[in-house]
């Protein structure tokens, strides 16, 4: 394939030379696709060929989509969530090992939220191995027979459909994976999959297939990134004009450095009086290390040339506003990103903005384990009881003023739980840096102790650092 082939093929399944929306997203989280080998830069039209191939191998890609998603879903998981339910050996180990591959529930969930966050959506689908005949207990806890789950892009899902109350009563999407034979010979294939409350059907390369599914549900729950008063359950990801954004930065930057690149060099000019024999054209060359020699008729002086700083300036400027604009739009413009000078008030009202987003994704994430483990006690034929906990506090915890609060607070009272509580928040917010499984054995030892309910008798003592 020629280099003008590959320019032609650029815009190939695109859009105005944008890539198809998922493809786009996933790349510009990862750094891969067409910002790893710079496909995804808009070949301008009077661009020779060979200079827009030496503008792809100097390209550079600043990722800004990633620490944007991070920002909102790390905060949720700083802790650990905390899950309630009824003694159930099959359910413990479902929460150990939630997919067969020995993932946990915490970082499946993580994982879940990382793509429903940037993808706008993301299905979970609870799956049931196949049984077949009478097993015991002990067999199904050894041999891992109980539901397990797996994740489903938007980009998969060719249709579904709700009924008047908003709930799934069929959804059909596509799974793709590889199979190698005997002889290593890799082969790619794709099944398609259909969930009703009534049936469920599997066709793939070896024919069609269908059984009954006795749920009576469709086991499989979305997890929307952000809260959206559309009924679809295919939203826009609000990361979308996020990583359109990035997309134009990674070509404002090419060709901002491409401007300084060639023209950012002063030149010497040298003038010669017109009765100096030498030629001009003999000058093969100009740069840093060389002049332009031209016929003068006036009596110019040698001096140095530059382009002018303008369009470089222009260029700095319009991407130094999109960065600004895409911290805007994630909420985080005081936290990350730019600095900017504002009052405490101003500061403090961006951090209600940031943090009121991620509590309400924080909650969603609370309702879909719950509707997982609705379907799991279907599927079993037990009653769980379950309930889960994430993550509530989001900003910087200074343990200090913990205490203090925790110190004063615990003098008023209030009640046995409310001690427990913020006895367990002291655990927590002090013990950060334990590891996960360690701090929820103490905070649950708080619990346990023999006075975790008494408050605390005498006079609150206000702890502060010296002044270094």
């Amino acid at each position: 394939m020629s280099e003008l082939d590959k320019v032609r093929g650029l815009t190939s399944g695109f859009a105005y030379g944008v890539p198809e929306k998922y493809r786009l997203l996933d790349d510009a989280y990862e750094g891969r696709g067409g910002f790893e080998d710079s496909t995804y830069l808009i070949h301008h039209p009077r661009e020779p060929i060979e200079k827009y191939v030496s503008r792809q191998m100097m390209a550079y890609y600043c990722n800004y989509v990633k620490p944007v998603v991070d920002a909102h879903v790390n905060p949720i998981f700083k802790t650990l969530p905390r899950r309630t339910y009824n003694s159930n050996k099959l359910f413990d180990g479902f929460i150990e090992d939630v997919d067969g591959q020995g993932t946990s529930m915490n970082r499946f969930m993580k994982k879940a939220a990382l793509r429903s966050k940037l993808h706008g959506v993301e299905f979970v689908v609870i799956d049931n191995s196949q049984i077949e005949g009478t097993i015991t207990l002990a067999d199904a806890v050894s041999n891992r027979i109980y539901p397990y789950l797996y994740l489903v892009s938007p980009r998969d899902v060719i249709t579904y459909n709700l009924d008047k109350y908003g709930n799934m009563e069929l959804i059909k999407y596509r799974l793709s994976y590889t199979e190698v034979d005997d002889n290593g010979n890799i082969s790619y294939n794709t099944e398609t999959w259909t969930w009703t409350k009534a049936k469920w059907f599997r066709s793939n390369k070896d024919g069609d297939s269908n059984g009954i599914n006795k749920l009576g549900v469709v086991p499989v729950v979305p997890i929307l990134g952000a809260r959206t008063e559309s009924d679809s359950l295919l939203p826009q990801s609000d990361i979308y004009p996020i990583a359109r954004t990035n997309l134009a930065i990674f070509n404002a930057c090419s060709e901002l450095r491409e401007r300084n690149r060639n023209q950012a060099f002063s030149l010497l000019t040298y003038p010669v009086e017109e009765a100096n024999d030498y030629d001009p054209e003999d000058t093969q060359t100009v740069g840093t290390a060389d002049m332009l020699v031209y016929k003068s008729t006036t009596a110019n002086r040698p001096e140095y040339i530059s382009p002018a700083a303008e369009p470089s300036q222009m260029l700095s400027d319009e991407i130094t506003w999109m960065v600004q604009e895409i911290y805007r739009m994630a909420n985080l413009q005081v936290v990350t990103g730019v600095q900017t000078q504002t009052s405490g008030i101003a500061k403090e009202w961006d951090n209600q903005q940031l943090f009121q987003t991620i509590a309400e994704f924080s909650r969603n994430l609370e309702s879909v384990e719950v509707r997982i483990a609705s379907i799991f006690e279907k599927y079993t034929s037990s009653t769980l009881d379950f309930a889960v906990d994430y993550n509530n506090s989001f900003g910087i915890t200074d343990p200090t003023e913990t205490l203090n609060i925790a110190t004063q607070a615990l003098t008023l009272d209030m009640g046995p739980m409310f001690n427990i509580q913020m006895k367990q928040k002291v655990a927590r917010d002090t013990l950060k840096d334990l590891d996960d499984q360690v701090l929820a054995k103490v905070v649950e030892d708080v619990a346990n102790y023999k006075n975790a309910g008494d408050p605390t008798n005498t006079d609150p003592t206000v702890l502060s650092y010296p002044n270094k």
